[in-house]
């Protein structure tokens, strides 16, 4: 299907695209001032009411697990209370049916898709991920945009409309992946790592270290060092408990801070 004139970023958009780059430029890389200001900025451009960052596992399986860094936009405590919920006890009794269909959608390192695109509205309303967990926090479409961080794993920014309100459309959406292939230094580590953060470590683990942060995978890191697959998660696991982070995300964001 072709692009029609609705579905093009208007200049005036862009312009304000490009102007939030900058800031985002502006600000301590891989900083939460930094990511809070790709949520901000981004529900701007698009009229999103709530906007979250999180982390996401279980991308090959279909079975995703949120783990939300920062959330703003809600009407009242009593609506975040409900997104809340869901992420503290209800993700697999109210998994939301849109996750599955990304992860098998998702076959490049960065994408960004609608929920339509994902799922038909009669799926959508019918599921009880909607019925009794967006219809009370008070929200209802979205906009998922992901950059990939490992093999199973992503850094995910989602916009979410206010119950009631239109869906987001096609150029939307595109100016939001724009943006997001734009900043996707938001993302990427710094060419080294700064001397505090390998300090203490094996010359083994510093090699780790430094693939993981360039972003390669497990069993890339493995070919790389010449050593075996589970070696190489031998060596992430112990630069988790080093580090003190639990995901793959975590341990990217200390690279990027260099603390």
């Amino acid at each position: 299907m072709g692009v029609g004139k609705s579905d093009t970023v208007r200049f005036d958009e862009l312009r304000h695209a490009l102007r939030l780059v900058v800031e985002l430029r502006d600000l301590p890389r891989g900083s939460l001032a930094q990511q809070r200001r790709m949520l901000e900025g981004t529900a701007a451009l698009v009229g999103a009411q709530v906007a979250v960052w999180a982390d996401v596992a279980g991308l090959a399986s279909g079975r995703v697990v949120i783990r939300p860094a920062i959330d703003l936009g809600w009407a009242s405590e009593r609506e975040r209370a409900w997104f809340l919920r869901f992420v503290d006890t209800a993700q697999h009794s109210l998994r939301d049916p849109t996750m599955a269909p990304m992860a098998r959608a998702a076959t490049s390192p960065m994408f960004t898709f609608r929920r339509d695109q994902l799922l038909d509205d009669k799926q959508w309303y019918g599921s009880l991920h909607l019925q009794e967990l967006r219809r009370p926090a008070r929200v209802d479409d979205c906009i998922y945009s992901a950059y990939a961080t490992g093999d199973d794993t992503a850094a995910c920014f989602s916009l979410h409309r206010a119950w009631g309100e239109r869906r987001f459309t096609e150029r939307e959406r595109r100016l939001i992946e724009l943006v997001h292939r734009e900043a996707r230094f938001l993302h990427e580590p710094p060419n080294d790592l700064a001397p505090e953060i390998v300090r203490g470590l094996s010359p083994r683990l510093r090699d780790a270290l430094r693939g993981l942060a360039r972003g390669l995978s497990e069993k890339q890191l493995a070919a790389e060092l010449g050593i075996s697959p589970h070696t190489a998660h031998d060596y992430a696991k112990a630069l988790h408990r080093h580090f003190g982070v639990q995901s793959r995300s975590e341990l990217l964001a200390r690279c990027l801070t260099g603390r």
